[in-house]
């Protein structure tokens, strides 16, 4: 039966996020504000502030006189959200090593075998999210809001380079790589944590292949067919 019951703006915009960060709207694909309207059963009016804020957070171009779009990373902005991830996530684990505390090793290894879980059923999009929220699970052991919201906007830009140029048969960040990171961190030695994760981000960029293109997107109605019919 129909949901008639309307969406609020912060689910409609937690649907297109994680649409888009599952890879089910791939970078490129035109967010018309009538069909999304459509989809979630609202009126367009409200979907554009949506956009808007989607546009803040570096996941959706707005382009005069053509629409919005799922943010489509050029070749160098994907070397400079890695290099920027580096930077910042040096930081966060060395400071997630110092505040670790037997309960936070628990909570990151859950996270591990959560997304262990989806790749086991081959839910592939539910996966690839996971492997970001491992990294924000993270930043939350720092006890830091303002470094969980940085790094949050740095892995979502980061997925959208990883949906345009990863290379076939390549998972990015690797179920190895974050038990090791855990491990690290779980040691207490910083300097070994620090190092880890930047040679774990290392090999997330050299899964890339920069001269790569996106795959053809699904429809906007067949991205949200979750949903069911909301009119």
């Amino acid at each position: 039966m129909p949901d008639s019951k309307p969406m609020t703006d912060d689910e409609i915009h937690r649907e297109i996020l994680e649409a888009i960060l599952d890879g089910r709207l791939a970078p490129g694909e035109k967010l018309g504000q009538d069909e999304l309207g459509k989809v979630f059963g609202v009126s367009k009016t409200r979907i554009r502030p949506v956009l808007h804020r989607l546009t803040d957070q570096k996941i959706v171009t707005i382009e005069p006189m053509r629409g919005a779009f799922v943010a489509r990373p050029s070749v160098e902005e994907a070397r400079a959200v890695n290099a920027a991830r580096q930077i910042v996530e040096e930081g966060v684990i060395r400071a997630a090593t110092r505040a670790a505390q037997p309960k936070h090793i628990t909570q990151l290894r859950e996270a591990v075998a959560e997304e262990q879980r989806a790749r086991s059923r081959g839910d592939t999009g539910q996966a690839h999210r996971m492997t970001g929220e491992f990294h924000c699970e993270l930043a939350r052991v720092t006890g830091n809001d303002v470094v969980v919201e940085l790094v949050r906007e740095l892995v979502s830009r980061d997925s959208l380079v990883v949906a345009l140029y990863q290379r076939p048969a390549s998972s990015g960040c690797s179920l190895g790589g974050h038990a090791d990171l855990i491990d690290k961190i779980a040691s207490g030695d910083e300097d070994a944590a620090a190092h880890a994760m930047r040679h774990h981000l290392q090999d997330v960029m050299a899964s890339l292949d920069l001269g790569g293109e996106a795959r053809k997107a699904p429809s906007l109605a067949a991205a949200f067919s979750h949903l069911g019919n909301r009119r």
